[in-house]
């Protein structure tokens, strides 16, 4: 069956996600050392926050996307998974 380009962008942010969490969760669990900081260490891009401003209404807009090892090797199973 062949998947489309949606299906796989959708499975590799659902393992993006799932992978944070379960990076965050073994942070917790793993106590303070190299491989803690290896899992739980994040550097984020995006947009921190762009104001429109009607003199009405004022909107702000903004994203930030948090990666870290585990979400990167949850977007390669999430990958893996939709093929």
């Amino acid at each position: 069956m062949a998947k489309t380009t949606g299906s796989i962008v959708l499975f590799m942010i659902l393992g993006a996600i799932f992978g944070g969490y379960i990076g965050e969760l073994a942070g917790l669990l793993i106590p303070t050392g190299f491989f803690h900081d290896l899992l739980t260490k994040s550097f984020d891009t995006g947009l921190d926050s762009m104001v429109l401003n009607l003199k009405i209404i004022v909107l702000t807009f903004g994203f930030k996307i948090y990666i870290n090892l585990c979400s990167i090797a949850g977007m390669i199973v999430g990958f893996y998974y939709s093929r």
